[in-house]
């Protein structure tokens, strides 16, 4: 393979071009892109990633662009697709291409577009000797049909990272057609792209001369995972200065055999992600979001990259997943202005993907990636499919609102752009500490906080994760007025361990600075946590005993001496079920019952059938499951009974295996172990079952517990089986079934399974009643209004709590709670 271009031989000579400092492409500096890949995966699936999103659909179309004028994009990206657009004869239809170009005119916004994104077309192949050939007849179909179509010059991207695609192509088996592991082949992939893309180029040129050309590819950077190994240095540089290679052939400088000129580098995109540094050989990742040292910054980065050109350059693709994407975009943003500060001209900036993606490999999993993420949107009256519905990512939005306002420069923000729900008045932040993590079973927590969140900031602390190289504090933004901090220490001791409290403070109190937060209230998950806020000085502390985790497995031993502690120092107690309640009732003068509560709107959903029941379509009916954790409290022998009485029936069990050794469930064809699912599928599931299960063990754990998924599976229309856990006899008896014994719990199955229509429309309307007194919009009002009223009788002198907060009583009532915690307080204590 030869050797990657030398990178500052002839940068010069292109600097300063003026064709490649024109400014002015793009409509805006911040933009986004629609994923359109649409290759065959290594199932021999063809992908259609604008179809699977419903964003090519007629209606869809015109609202993605017209959101995207709302929030002052006025760039975007858009895939054509080489294979979606020949047709079986091997004819080329654009009938989309002209819709998307209409509806673009229309709002205002310009298109990059992309005309090759992975997909060939039937009988063509990446060394196919008419590849070139067959690619620029489709370039001049494409520009003959956009040509005038827009005031400004087109920009075209004509092949999607070419140096990704030689390698994905070439040394893997994401792509057809499939070969062996060959950097060799993917090197003479590369040359063949390279050839077709200046063909291609000639092509569009012939009908517009005034088009504009980009091409992207992953900006990447590799370390050697032995720094001390000058062989292995060496190699990883090899394999970082590979990432030039397509930039540097068509330039001329490497492989100049295939026509290669200065003109055809016009403009460089670069694609940044979190991935995109990583260790040589190991190719260990680089991590992010733990700040390793050995990470290269994004501007030094980008300052290489037009040193190396001196052409026009952009970020064409960043992005994040999940809860790490707001804080993703400030990182870019930082990077951004810092490389602006040095004097390179970065042009603009592209989110990707605008929408949620599918995967590639399993197209049933969603990346939750977009500004807007999605949901499944209702079956029209006609009985046709809608497309999904938008959901705004609001965490997102809120930092893309701030830095449209600062990049490239302060500027006003279009009138209608949407933004997290405003604050009328500052509200004091809740620092929140919790023994689950937020994005482990979505319960009480993360429901109330949520809540709580629209009308005042909470700070969601985590314990540790353990064994880290050294102590960084990850941070994440789940939802709107929510940020996860997540300390990363080195050690093994369990939880919210002594050993940790040093440096959780350190870490805890450098945050508040660093963030100006002054005027706090303190919120309590777990009482192991309470050293760490004992040098903090809050306005009042809640504690929310939604379990006994005194009587948990693995439980520390100072569990109870700490939540004496915490019941003397706190303003509101509220508890999760009226057993916690009848037990703290008497230890402490404001204890409040807040049983667990629903989303009822989330869970009819299973009724409506308009739901995915892909994740257990191969699972015949009748089917029966459950949903939650599985631990110690739940009755595994009672599970393997109902499977064993009934091979007919299907046993479903979904949620993660925590605290129990996953070889000691129990295993039958009709038993069916899923796994941890996301909340937004529970619905889908339970949709599918004609029984809801709470096959919960009678024993210490379980003393106390209140079943959240209780009132989950009512509002889902399903019968509900139970054995009798206090606080689901009491409230539900004569709604839910109750059974002591394996055969009871098995034949009140079978009558549940039995129901006539009026038995069915009879629990329907008991259900009603009862789902309608409760919401955790309505709890959460309840305990804003009683922290409310509670911070009111402080600024009055009255007397609400045992010991004054403003006294800050933590250090004294730690004093003799203080020792080696021995035990555990592991994230995997979940509510059940």
């Amino acid at each position: 393979m030869p050797p990657s271009f030398a990178p500052d031989s002839v940068a010069a000579r292109h600097r300063h071009d003026p064709h490649a400092q024109a400014g002015g492409i793009f409509q805006s500096f911040w933009m986004g892109g629609f994923e359109g890949s649409d290759h065959i995966n290594s199932h021999g699936t063809p992908l259609h990633l604008n179809h699977s999103n419903g964003h090519w659909s007629p209606g869809a179309l015109d609202a993605d662009y017209a959101r995207l004028a709302a929030v002052g994009i006025r760039t975007v990206r858009e895939s054509i697709g080489w294979r979606l657009s020949t047709t079986r004869c091997g004819q080329t239809d654009l009938r989309h291409v002209r819709r998307i170009a209409e509806v673009a005119q229309r709002h205002g916004i310009q298109v990059i577009w992309t005309l090759h994104h992975y997909g060939l077309p039937e009988g063509l192949g990446f060394e196919s000797e008419n590849l070139a050939e067959a690619f620029a007849d489709f370039c001049n179909a494409v520009a003959r049909v956009l040509s005038g179509s827009t005031d400004r010059p087109t920009v075209y991207q004509p092949v999607n990272e070419i140096s990704f695609l030689s390698w994905a192509a070439g040394c893997t088996h994401l792509m057809h057609p499939y070969v062996p592991h060959s950097p060799a082949r993917a090197y003479d992939i590369k040359c063949h792209l390279v050839g077709a893309v200046l063909r291609g180029c000639d092509a569009l040129w012939a009908t517009e001369p005034q088009a504009r050309m980009l091409h992207t590819d992953p900006l990447i950077h590799v370390a050697p995972a032995t720094p001390e190994d000058p062989a292995l240095c060496a190699e990883a540089d090899a394999v970082r200065l590979a990432q030039f290679q397509a930039w540097d052939m068509l330039r001329g400088d490497l492989e100049p055999g295939l026509g290669g000129k200065a003109r055809y580098l016009d403009i460089v995109g670069v694609n940044y992600y979190h991935g995109n540094q990583w260790l040589h050989p190991t190719q260990e990742p680089l991590p992010w979001h733990t700040a390793d040292p050995r990470r290269r910054p994004l501007e030094d980065l980008l300052a290489n990259a037009w040193e190396r050109y001196g052409r026009p350059l952009i970020i064409s693709e960043t992005g994040h997943v999940g809860a790490g994407r707001a804080l993703w975009l400030d990182d870019v943003a930082r990077a951004t202005q810092r490389c602006l500060a040095r004097g390179v001209p970065l042009e603009g900036i592209c989110l990707y993907p605008l929408i949620d993606r599918p995967d590639w490999e399993e197209p049933a999993h969603w990346h939750r990636s977009g500004l807007w993420d999605l949901t499944q949107a209702p079956q029209a009256p006609d009985g046709t499919q809608q497309p999904p519905t938008r959901v705004l990512h609001t965490p997102l939005a809120h930092r893309l609102r701030h830095w449209m306002q600062v990049l490239p420069a302060p500027a006003a923000l279009p009138p209608h752009f949407p933004h997290p729900t405003t604050r009328t008045t500052a509200m004091t932040t809740l620092i929140v500490f919790s023994h689950l993590r937020w994005d482990f079973v979505y319960q009480r927590p993360q429901q109330l906080l949520s809540r709580l969140a629209k009308h005042q900031p909470v700070i969601f602390v985590e314990e540790p994760i353990l064994n880290a190289t050294r102590p960084v504090l990850e941070r994440m933004h789940p939802c709107e007025g929510v940020e996860v901090l997540r300390p990363h220490l080195p050690g093994h001791a369990p939880g919210f361990h002594d050993d940790h409290v040093p440096a959780l403070r350190h870490m805890l109190k450098g945050y508040l600075r660093e963030q100006g937060i002054h005027d706090y209230w303190l919120w309590f998950y777990t009482p192991m946590a309470l050293p760490v806020a004992a040098d903090l000085h809050p306005g009042g502390v809640v504690y929310d005993c939604m379990d006994e985790l005194s009587a948990f497995r693995n439980a520390p031993a100072q569990m109870i001496e700490r939540e004496q502690a915490l019941l003397q120092m706190a303003d509101l107690v509220f508890t999760g079920g009226h057993s916690l309640y009848e037990a703290k009732r008497h230890r402490h003068p404001h204890v409040h019952c807040f049983p667990s509560s629903v989303d009822a709107a989330h869970y009819a959903r299973a009724a409506t059938g308009n739901v995915d029941d892909s994740a257990q379509a191969h699972i015949p009916g009748p089917r029966l499951g459950y949903f939650g954790v599985i631990d110690e409290r739940i009755d595994l022998p009672l599970v393997a009974a109902m499977a064993d009485a009934r091979a007919d029936w299907q046993v479903v069990m979904v949620g993660p295996v925590v605290k129990i050794d996953p070889a000691s469930l129990p295993q039958r064809p009709n038993l069916h172990w899923l796994g941890q699912r996301d909340y937004a599928d529970l619905p889908d599931l339970i949709a599918g079952w004609d029984v809801c299960l709470m096959p919960f063990a009678l024993n210490e754990s379980t003393r106390f517990i209140s079943p959240t998924k209780t009132l989950e599976y009512l509002a889902a229309g399903k019968p509900v089986v139970s054995t009798p856990i206090r606080d689901v006899v009491t409230p539900y008896s004569g709604i839910v079934a109750i059974a002591d014994t394996a055969d009871a719990f098995i034949a009140a199955c079978e009558k549940a399974l039995a129901r006539t229509p009026a038995q069915q429309a009879h629990e329907a309307a008991e259900t009603g009643r009862i789902i309608a007194g409760t919401s955790w919009d309505r709890t959460a009002s309840a305990m804003a209004e009683l922290m409310h009223v509670s911070a009111s009788d402080a600024v009055t002198g009255t007397v609400t709590t045992a010991i004054p907060t403003a006294a800050n009583p933590l250090p004294a009532l730690l004093a003799t709670s203080r020792g080696n915690t021995g035990g555990r307080t592991p994230a995997s204590v979940a509510p059940a």
